[in-house]
């Protein structure tokens, strides 16, 4: 079955040209010209994945992207692959995008093949196949008691800890998982973009840093696992 996908963008040229390639590729699309009908149709289908322009009237992309991440949208789920396309391309700008939890950030002029590509490439993270699904990664309660703790779920995306789902966007999940895989590794910034998010060649350094301080404030009693060197880089520890 196609994946769905809901274009959203208020100059209507730029969201037939997007529906015509993106269907030619194999994808089922629907187009939507403002926040508002956004919402409508989010509300009204299941999507894999929304691509939404940041600058439109009366509900940027911003804010739609805030209440999807937020869980505001009753049977929308607030992990919904998000790549934003806008004219804005200033590095604080993309910076805004990816702490509301953006999977990718793509700014106009674009290719449409590097777009395709990068579609693809989002949809492959949200959507790895698991022959035989790995044992969860589970951590005892910091009071030693192992039916606690934090628990990570590869096959699922889902991390928790206590019972009590942690809420992880797409970028933060992949990173605590390759962390924990490399216990006591050292990992710099550019490492981590290499090996995390290889395809993704518009997330910046600084992004590393803003999804890490959103990972430790998630954390809870478990913030101190995930360790800053100075001068070197990030790391988990035991």
């Amino acid at each position: 079955m196609a994946k769905k996908i809901l274009i959203v963008d208020d100059e209507q040229d730029i969201c037939e040209i997007l529906r015509f390639n993106l269907q030619q590729a194999g994808y089922d699309c629907s187009i939507a010209f403002n926040g508002r009908d956004a919402i409508r149709q989010l509300l009204a289908d299941t999507y894999d994945l929304i691509l939404l322009d940041v600058m439109m009237p009366e509900m940027s992309g911003y804010e739609l992207a805030e209440m999807i991440r937020n869980d505001q949208l009753e049977m929308v789920p607030y992990d919904l692959p998000i790549i934003f396309l806008t004219a804005l391309g200033e590095e604080d700008d993309m910076l805004r995008g990816f702490r509301i939890g953006a999977d990718d950030y793509i700014a106009k002029p674009f290719s449409l093949k590097l777009l395709i590509a990068r579609v693809e490439a989002v949809l492959k993270r949200n959507n790895r196949p698991w022959s035989t699904p790995p044992e969860p990664i589970h951590l005892p309660h910091v009071d030693g008691d192992a039916n606690k703790g934090l628990v990570v779920r590869e096959d699922i995306y889902s991390a928790s800890i206590d019972g009590e789902d942690l809420r992880l966007t797409k970028m933060e999940f992949e990173l605590l998982v390759f962390l924990i895989h490399h216990t006591g590794t050292i990992f710099s910034r550019s490492d981590l973009l290499k090996q995390v998010w290889p395809s993704c060649d518009m997330v910046l350094e600084r992004t590393v840093d803003v999804t890490i301080t959103r990972l430790r404030k998630k954390l809870g009693d478990y913030k101190d696992h995930l360790k800053t060197k100075t001068g070197y880089g990030y790391y988990w520890e035991k």
